[in-house]
């Protein structure tokens, strides 16, 4: 009786953990690989002629990824001073973000103003209106990649961007210019082409950045980062940069364009807020110095980050390269 009882419970045992292996296995089954897209489109927008344009991006995953787990969000924005560029000049950005653990999205945006001949004649009106659709171009992508969240095994919690030139600008705008800001500052741009946060689609999704890559960017007012405003930037610029100044001055050294505050500026401003920054400047350096090249820039960016995923202490420094 004893030996027969003893038996029927190792058989139930056995049972028991073939069970809970083919649970595990299913498991691992339902987890979905994750490889590269080209041209999601996430939403749509009349353009600068009112033609209604399809807003896509281009994602990157790291090698093996699967919905298994979830990856920190990088999305990087262009540059081109609002009627060039495409996403295809942030691929190896990407890619390299991406080989390091990464989930990155390169964005296109909606592009055009009237520049005008020359370097000062363009309407400046039209600037800011184009400045204005790239924010609300990278809100309506935040809002569709939250809304996606778990197709693309994205952390929610660890959300990232960073851009070249004006995407550069975009980048920090996206962060420091929410809506309730936008109302206040642009209220021309806002009364033309309505709030920051529902153009593009119509997903309510919100989101939080922790830090900002800055490649040769500004911001509009420097007073859009305070001490409950801040986030932790990694910057670089050229300190011979004749199109966005690397401390603050006129867009392209023009006397009737916006001022603009550059990397020099906002580190400052950070150190006041009490925020951490690393800035990187190349004494001599144009507007984006060759040094400055993805190789270079990814890497520090992508160590930068997974500090502050990792709540790592950074300590606010300046390299002059």
């Amino acid at each position: 009786m004893i030996r027969t009882l003893f038996i029927s419970l190792s058989f139930l045992f056995v049972l028991l953990l073939l069970s809970s292996c083919k649970k595990n296995n299913a498991d691992e089954n339902t987890a979905t690989p994750l490889t590269d897209l080209q041209d999601v489109q996430y939403g749509v927008a009349p353009d600068s002629g009112a033609v209604m344009q399809n807003l896509l991006f281009d994602i990157y995953f790291p090698a093996g990824a699967t919905t298994a787990k979830k990856y920190p969000l990088v999305m990087m924005i262009h540059g081109g001073g609002f009627t060039d560029g495409d996403k295809k000049d942030m691929r190896t950005h990407c890619k390299i973000l991406a080989d390091s653990g990464f989930i990155a999205v390169s964005l296109n945006y909606r592009l055009g103003w009237r520049k005008g001949t020359g370097n000062c004649g363009g309407d400046t009106s039209s600037r800011r209106l184009a400045g204005y659709r790239a924010i609300q171009d990278a809100n309506a992508a935040f809002r569709y990649l939250l809304s996606k969240a778990s197709n693309y095994a994205i952390d929610v919690n660890n959300l990232f961007v960073g851009g070249a030139s004006a995407g550069g600008g975009i980048s920090l705008m996206t962060t420091y210019i929410p809506n309730s800001v936008a109302m206040q500052i642009t209220p021309v741009e806002y009364n033309i082409l309505g709030a920051v946060n529902t153009s593009g689609n119509n997903l309510t999704n919100t989101f939080t950045i922790k830090a900002v890559l800055n490649l040769w960017g500004a911001l509009p007012d420097s007073n859009l980062v305070n001490a409950s405003t801040a986030v932790p930037m990694l910057l670089f610029h050229g300190t011979n940069d004749g199109v966005v100044p690397y401390d603050y001055g006129r867009s392209i050294e023009c006397s009737n364009y916006a001022m603009e505050y550059g990397s020099v500026c906002l580190a400052r401003r950070l150190y006041a807020a009490g925020k951490p920054f690393i800035l990187h400047l190349k004494q001599g350096g144009t507007h984006g110095p060759d040094m400055y090249g993805p190789s270079y820039t990814m890497p520090l960016a992508a160590s930068f980050f997974r500090k502050i995923i990792n709540g790592t202490t950074v300590t606010s420094k300046l390299y002059l390269d």
